[in-house]
């Protein structure tokens, strides 16, 4: 369960400290194809699930959901509720199908890398 919370905070930790340092450089050439938080949550949530090391992709997803559903909020209330959630996220279908599919991802091979035993064989 510790290792469940730490790789929560690890991996929101990563995606609000990407995205602050990508607006400080202004890097944001690749968002045009709305791949910005997909790589994000991909790192973030590899990390994550390298330090959880089992059952860490739901656990991502819910995160990322969560997230989701902040953005759109705060979307909505930046356009004072002229418009739906629903057209909201339409807008955004693309960007959260690929932040979706690359942070399951990232999960996955988080906790894979982490099951992997590097340790040398046992003499016999």
């Amino acid at each position: 369960m510790k290792r469940m919370i730490l790789a929560v905070v690890v991996m929101l930790t990563v995606s609000i400290l990407a995205k602050e340092l990508i607006s400080f450089f202004g890097f944001s050439g690749f968002e045009k194809w709305q791949l910005q938080s997909g790589v994000i949550g991909l790192v973030a949530a590899g990390i994550g699930g390298f330090i959880a090391r089992t059952r860490f992709v739901p656990v991502a997803l819910l995160v990322q959901a969560v997230a989701w559903l902040v953005v759109l909020y705060i979307l909505r209330s930046i356009g004072n509720g002229q418009s739906s959630y629903a057209a909201i996220a339409w807008f955004n279908t693309a960007a959260m199908a690929v932040s979706f599919s690359l942070v399951a991802l990232g999960a996955y091979l988080g906790q894979r890398l982490s099951a992997r035993d590097t340790r040398a064989p046992a003499a016999v």
